[in-house]
């Protein structure tokens, strides 16, 4: 028998003051939920060879999340402090079968976890160059009665995109994101360094040319290690995001100048919990 109780609240506050016109400071408190997806929400296995199994877990729960943070805001540079505790994270687990020999790889619900971290988020523009600069500090613990702790320090995240205006409507972007060694309590992974590169001509102002080359030194590799039910696990990830794309884009209408506006540090900002 499962009992869950799903009637719960989720208050959201956010107290903000302006100090004058260029500084601001605010604090805010969040309580969310995060569910699982379908396809882990079911009882099919797949044999990935005779002694390992691939399984969902119909049993998933949802993770409950309590996150309280304050934002020092000066023009267009912040700083901004938080701390989260999550109830019921999911993460990868592996159970062994030693009468049967089978291995079995599937997702559960952890004990908890907890954070800190410390965000600085530094633009600036000079003549032709304009860059978004992004420092991430951050301290994480993951707990299970199931899992070994390991250890638990504190780790960087670091996100660097720069435009370069140059002559002839040509426009030169690099951007870059790494991760220092990663240990959280109960995962401990490998620093990663990420560089994208870009080349735009924008050609009788309709039309736009770009040359995309993303992770330009092929860092594909990521490594993970963790015990978890007196199974101890050495894993290798191949993670190719190598290309070399081009692309021509035609504006309809009258071009008009449009101000990026970035509220997270990316479409990849996931990676750094």
């Amino acid at each position: 028998m499962i009992d869950k109780n799903y009637t719960n609240l989720f208050p959201k506050v956010l107290f903000s003051m302006a100090i004058d016109s260029t500084k601001n400071i605010s604090l805010n408190y969040t309580k969310s939920i995060s569910r699982p997806n379908y396809s882990s929400l079911s009882n099919i296995a797949t044999y990935i060879n005779p002694y390992f199994i691939y399984a969902s877990n119909i049993n998933l729960g949802p993770t409950f999340n309590n996150e309280i943070s304050s934002t020092f805001q000066y023009n267009n540079k912040s700083v901004k402090v938080s701390y989260w505790q999550n109830k019921n994270p999911v993460y990868n687990s592996f159970l062994y079968d030693k009468s049967q020999n089978i291995m079995t790889f599937k997702d559960i619900n952890f004990d908890k976890e907890a954070g800190l971290s410390l965000d600085f988020e530094l633009p600036f523009t000079y003549k032709f160059w304009t860059t978004t600069n992004s420092l991430v500090f951050i301290l994480e613990k993951i707990e299970d009665p199931s899992a070994e702790f390991l250890d638990s320090k504190p780790y960087l995240y670091y996100y660097s995109n720069n435009e370069f205006k140059l002559p002839k409507e040509y426009t030169f972007v690099l951007s870059f994101w790494g991760l220092t060694e990663q240990k959280k309590g109960v995962f401990e992974t490998n620093p990663r360094f990420v560089v994208n590169m870009a080349l735009s001509k924008t050609f009788l102002k309709k039309w736009n040319c770009t040359l995309s080359w993303n992770n330009v030194f092929k860092n594909v590799i990521e490594t993970e290690e963790f015990t978890i039910n007196d199974t101890s696990s050495r894993a290798r990830y191949i993670v190719d995001a190598h290309e070399i794309s081009i692309s021509v884009k035609y504006s309809f209408g009258k071009v008009k100048e449009t101000e990026f506006k970035e509220k997270n540090v990316n479409e990849n900002e996931n990676r750094i919990r």
